[in-house]
């Protein structure tokens, strides 16, 4: 049997480790190596691709300069709220934006009347980031692609041959990334122009509705074609001879003018004194529209440049106007 107690040997251990702990804790600790890391690449700019007339045009992202060369596409984009940073004047005749625009446009650069024009220094000048245009520009693509990315939009038709401007407002839309603003705007003018189909039926029936263009050279005899606002989004009753969808005009003679005998005339003038020299004939002073003072002036830059949302509902808003009283 053995006799001798363990608590020396147990406090012998304790010792050994206290020092063993304390020579550990003395010993100083090694940096950790920093992290090396490789230099960061520039963030590439986020772009999207646009099919358009042309082919296709990588854009930015969100462009900001926006050069715009054909009127009805500065009324789409303002309709959802983007202001080109430049754009044409409202006219060939006009050096100013368009009147119904302008007060949207105080800070866009003013371009002048450029359609059909080969004269791009305006758009060089402005140094855009993109330039959106109509097939009016097609054989000076190359030309405005050196100058900045260029989108050119054929404006749309309907099958039967009218023009179909919701379709191009859409495409117009996309570029800015707005497509659903647009079916947005659409859907409003929609129920605006149902309400004045209505409210025009109710005041003149089955009354009958010429546009007419007065030229230095002759009279014009304007379809569906050009004023869908009016035939189609109204309801307006079309006159005899009115023009189908395979012209843009049809040219009238005076003398046709009994024959067609419309109860309402929106008129639009480019040539007082041609338009004076009718007034005089019997043939006019004839007419039905003539003798119940039912003739209207109309406004170049809203009835004849104008083919987007704004344009077309104070078209309607004119109509109605005039219509109803």
């Amino acid at each position: 049997m053995l006799l001798y107690s363990r608590q020396p040997w147990i406090g012998l251990l304790l010792c050994a480790l206290i020092i063993l702990l304390t020579a550990c804790s003395g010993v100083s600790e090694t940096a950790a190596p920093a992290a090396t890391t490789e230099p960061k690449a520039p963030a590439q700019e986020e772009s999207r691709t646009i099919q358009h007339e042309m082919g296709e045009t990588v854009i930015k992202a969100k462009p900001e300069k926006i050069a715009v060369l054909f009127p009805s596409m500065i009324d789409f984009l303002l309709s959802v709220n983007e202001t080109p940073y430049a754009a044409v004047s409202g006219g060939p005749k006009s050096k100013e934006f368009s009147w119904y625009l302008k007060d949207r446009m105080t800070n866009t650069v003013n371009l002048g009347w450029l359609v059909n024009s080969t004269n791009l220094e305006a758009v060089v000048d402005a140094q855009p980031d993109l330039i959106v245009a109509s097939d009016a520009f097609a054989k000076a693509y190359e030309q405005l692609s050196k100058i900045a990315p260029t989108v050119i939009i054929k404006p749309a038709e309907t099958k039967d041959g009218v023009k179909d401007w919701r379709q191009t407002f859409i495409k117009t839309a996309e570029i800015v990334g707005k497509e659903d603003e647009a079916k947005q705007v659409i859907a409003a003018y929609e129920q605006k122009a149902k309400d004045a189909r209505e409210k025009i039926a109710k005041a003149i029936g089955n009354e009958t509705v010429m546009f007419l263009r007065v030229t230095a050279k002759e009279l014009r005899y304007y379809g569906a074609k050009n004023f869908d606002v009016l035939y189609n989004d109204l309801g307006l009753h079309k006159p005899a001879h009115f023009p189908d969808n395979s012209a843009t005009f049809q040219p009238l003679s005076l003398e046709v003018l009994p024959e067609i005998n419309p109860d309402h005339i929106f008129l639009l003038t480019e040539s007082p004194e041609k338009l004076a020299e009718i007034q005089k004939t019997p043939l006019w002073n004839k007419l039905t529209a003539v003798q119940k003072n039912q003739v209207y002036p109309v406004d170049y830059d809203l009835w004849f440049q104008g083919f987007g949302p704004i344009a077309n509902n104070l078209i309607i808003d004119e109509a109605v106007e005039k219509l109803t009283k």
